[in-house]
């Protein structure tokens, strides 16, 4: 691996988060060597494609990478734009209809609210 995909990956698996590219690539710059927006995208397509990290699409413009790849779903706090990792466990699984005779691949949950504030 390059040295700016061992960079990537230390700042990525350092603790479970939800990164932006863009957000990644401004730490290294600051905190490292100069790496380029290519190279952080690429190596961000290559992590996803071998499951070293998730890719969360919150929407056209809004992609996250998530450090945690085990099986969970989200909570975005629509204030602060803070994404919380919620337990598999604690969602129902929603159902496919049989008639549309489909293989599901991939089940991700995604919930949008604001966090209940102590005292209100």
């Amino acid at each position: 691996p390059t040295t700016q995909r061992v960079e990537i990956a230390h700042f990525l698996l350092q603790q479970a988060q939800h990164l932006s590219a863009d957000a990644i690539l401004q730490h290294l710059n600051r905190e490292y060597e100069k790496v380029s927006q290519a190279t952080v995208y690429n190596t961000l397509r290559l992590f996803v494609e071998k499951g070293v990290i998730r890719e969360l699409v919150i929407s056209p413009d809004r992609v996250y990478y998530d450090s945690n790849t085990s099986f969970h779903h989200h909570f975005i706090d629509v204030d602060t734009g803070k994404i919380y990792d919620i337990d598999a466990e604690l969602v129902e699984t929603p159902k496919i209809d049989a008639s549309l005779d489909a293989e599901v691949h991939e089940i991700s949950v995604l919930m949008k609210g604001r966090l209940n504030q102590a005292g209100s």
